[in-house]
């Protein structure tokens, strides 16, 4: 019964480890593609696209384009890889009636930040790291819900989208526009 139960234990033990993983989302948002080496493995990734790795938990290498090489500790399941350097912008999108919009509680603090050389305020984040550990519902690229469903018990929710500088750009260009287009 002794050796039953430890060998249970040694099963569930091996079993548990090699189903964890982790993931990388090797995001590119420029115009060319960006190469990046993961441990061993060469990756190529085009331009605004996002190439995803799996890999063990535990300290891995990235050996970027410039030839930095970064050791990390993954231990987290998913991250955003940023070979690129490139800026994103961390937004608090709220969904729900306008009377509870100014009085809502957003995940992000409200502040100023600097994102593409402009200071804006107001429930955001700025990161040009290259190591990320995801946080937000939406990364770049990803578009948001048009409307979403909230709970009984809530009166809004919200939702965290990672803007590139390029969809950044195209948001405020489409704002511009329909505001234009009312007047």
């Amino acid at each position: 019964m002794k050796k039953l139960l430890i060998l249970s234990i040694l099963s569930l033990t091996v079993f548990s480890s090699c189903s964890s993983k982790v993931d990388l989302a090797i995001d590119n948002p420029t115009d060319a593609s960006v190469e990046i080496v993961v441990d061993t493995l060469r990756v190529l990734v085009p331009p605004k696209d996002v190439v995803w790795v799996e890999m063990g938990p535990g300290e891995h290498q990235l050996t970027l384009e410039n030839d930095s090489i970064i050791k990390y500790n993954f231990t987290e399941s998913v991250y955003m890889i940023n070979p690129s350097l490139s800026e994103y912008l961390v937004a608090d999108e709220y969904y729900g009636p306008p009377a509870f919009q100014n009085s809502y509680s957003s995940t992000l603090p409200s502040k100023e930040v600097t994102f593409l050389g402009m200071t804006i305020e107001g429930n955001y984040d700025v990161f040009a790291d290259v190591i990320n550990k995801v946080t937000w519902d939406y990364g770049p690229r990803e578009t948001l819900p048009e409307m979403v469903e909230v709970d009984a018990d809530e009166s809004y929710t919200t939702l965290v989208k990672v803007y590139d500088s390029y969809e950044f750009i195209n948001m405020m260009q489409n704002a511009y526009d329909s505001y234009s287009e009312e007047e």
